[in-house]
């Protein structure tokens, strides 16, 4: 794979970790990762692939002490390159990396199909959808984690699904800028090629969108590329089903023609996807005046 371009900033920082890893473990030998945003540390036969993103995304944010996170990254790493030095068949792939699951969302129809799903730590959406922790990888590429291999690097099912929220929070925060940058009321979120749907369990993305909304939301993941989502008058589900439904159509990567809604936490089938209580009560009365 060809190697990525890095801006001055990115290589910087690249550097200062290499650097802090360098000092702080020095049986092992550290490099920039050609095809990602990464270190690669080899010991051995051991490798192991330590992502940047999630921590470079931290150190950016207002009034973070970036000296104490690294050192807190730094150190968060020896129980991994420990476990690797001591399996160094097949490592590579088999330590998950703390600094890089996130939460994937797929459709429920395809991902119940994959040999795997049974190992996978999940949950189920609103929609037709399931959420599991994956792995980003170089590229647009990623796996899913099953809890047996993050139990053997030490890892537990509440320790995966903890770094896959803050990780998802991290990686996905151009929304922020987005919803304030304009008075609009609709938008388009379609930053991120694997992940963009995982905007659905991002709490302070939910929370926001109800508060611009006064409680009116409505939102979507027709493709897992991208969520739409609609407040106030802009959520009227007379205007966001037929746009749901035609994402969905034209979609690369379609998830869901599901209209949902939230409540600032959650998300939720629309009220517009439900049997309404008149159609119930129509079918009841046709029922109940059958002849017996």
């Amino acid at each position: 794979m060809p190697a990525i371009r890095l801006d001055r900033a990115h290589r910087q920082f690249q550097e200062r970790l290499l650097n802090q890893f360098r000092a702080r473990y020095s049986g092992w030998e550290f490099s920039a990762r050609e095809d990602d945003f990464a270190v690669m540390a080899r010991k051995s036969q051991a490798e192991v692939a330590i992502s940047l993103e999630t921590i470079f995304a931290e150190s950016s944010r207002a009034g973070t002490s970036i000296p104490d996170a690294i050192s807190r990254f730094v150190s968060a790493a020896g129980p991994r390159l420990s476990t690797a030095e001591q399996h160094p068949g097949g490592v590579g792939l088999g330590v998950p990396d703390p600094g890089a699951l996130v939460w994937c969302v797929r459709a429920e129809r395809s991902i119940r199909s994959y040999r795997r799903y049974p190992e996978l730590a999940s949950h189920e959406l609103a929609g037709g959808l399931i959420a599991f922790v994956a792995e980003a990888l170089a590229g647009d590429a990623m796996r899913g984690v099953s809890r047996e291999e993050a139990a053997a690097s030490g890892f537990s099912e509440s320790d995966l699904i903890r770094h896959a929220d803050h990780n998802t929070s991290l990686r996905l925060n151009r929304w922020q800028a987005e919803l304030e940058a304009t008075d609009q009321q609709r938008w388009v979120f379609a930053d991120d090629i694997l992940f963009s749907s995982s905007l659905l369990l991002v709490p302070a993305f939910l929370e926001r969108l109800v508060q611009l909304g006064e409680g009116k939301v409505s939102l979507a993941a027709p493709d897992r590329a991208l969520v739409v989502a609609g407040v106030g008058a802009a959520a009227a589900p007379e205007t966001m089903v037929p746009i749901v439904r035609r994402l969905y159509r034209l979609a690369s990567f379609p998830l869901s023609p599901v209209l949902l809604t939230t409540d600032g936490q959650s998300v939720e089938p629309h009220p517009a996807e439900l049997p309404t209580a008149r159609t119930r009560k129509g079918w009841l009365r046709i029922f109940r005046s059958a002849p017996e």
